[in-house]
């Protein structure tokens, strides 16, 4: 089969991070027609790895397409599956360059309420990052060659060195690198990062998403997540309905777990989130 057969309608599951595109990514990859790839980052950097993950369509070039493509083309032929299914929280970021990387594809922007989002964000920093980070490295190594590890050299040292000297070439990024995060981390608190990094990966999907014709484009909330709710995106991605779905669904989905964070949290804490989201917030639609 050619690129074109396999990259056939990609389904590309964005949002900001800790707002459901695990859950979302997860519960699709049970469909037998999906060839799965959760968050191969370094596959998306490809000749711009000395950027920040908010690349534009024009640093989509061809040799960077035909990188990205010939990827993912294999991994669907692998799989032996008809069909991608990508999601990459960073991807919310850079919308335009995934569109013009993966013509056709179909955007699945899930949302989140901001405030347990940031929350969860921070926690993620403080508590998982490095464990997290860690388990990857060797997943990390297999996207990149030798001509490339120059630009994750310091990435590698903060994670894999002890402590005292990971600490000289400086904190640890989680999450999508927005422009200047570097900066925002010696200037700001970490909580206003994770305010960042919520804020812009949200308005920056919605921004481009929303251009796009109503079939390449869908959003949803992690709240409204139920059998209805899948069932939407099925008919949006185009995809047939399949018992092996609903059978992983009744075993991966727990109403509970998107619990709401704010009762426990710290009420300067929640004033602080709201300050930098609320704008979004109401843009939204949230209450």
């Amino acid at each position: 089969m050619s690129n074109s057969t396999q990259l056939d309608r990609p389904i590309i599951v964005v949002g900001s991070p800790r707002s459901g595109t695990t859950l979302l990514g997860d519960l699709l990859q049970a469909h037998p027609a999906l060839a799965y790839a959760p968050e191969p980052r370094l596959v998306w950097r490809y000749g711009n790895d000395g950027l920040s993950d908010a690349l534009r369509p024009e640093d989509a070039r061809p040799e960077v397409c035909r990188h990205i493509r010939e990827h993912f083309a294999r991994l669907v032929e692998q799989a032996g599956r008809e069909r991608l299914l990508e999601k990459t929280p960073s991807n919310a970021l850079r919308l335009g360059f995934v569109d013009r990387v993966l013509p056709g594809c179909k955007f699945v922007h899930i949302l989140r309420h901001g405030v347990p989002s940031v929350l969860s964000i921070r926690q993620y920093w403080e508590q998982y990052a490095g464990v997290r980070v860690r388990g990857r490295i060797g997943r990390r190594w297999k996207e990149l060659d030798w001509r490339r590890a120059r630009h994750y050299a310091k990435e590698a040292m903060q994670v894999l060195l002890p402590r005292k000297l990971a600490r000289l070439a400086g904190r640890p990024v989680w999450g999508p690198r927005i422009p200047g995060i570097d900066g925002l981390l010696r200037d700001l608190d970490l909580l206003d990062v994770c305010c960042l990094q919520w804020r812009m990966c949200v308005e920056a999907a919605c921004a481009y998403g929303r251009t796009l014709p109503d079939d390449r484009y869908m959003e949803c909330r992690l709240e409204d997540m139920s059998p209805d709710l899948l069932r939407e995106v099925l008919e949006f991605a185009e995809l047939k309905d399949a018992p092996e779905m609903w059978e992983h669904f009744e075993k991966r989905f727990d109403p509970t777990q998107p619990a709401n964070r704010i009762a426990d949290a710290d009420p300067k804490d929640i004033d602080r989130i709201l300050a930098w989201t609320e704008p979004t917030l109401k843009w939204l639609g949230y209450e």
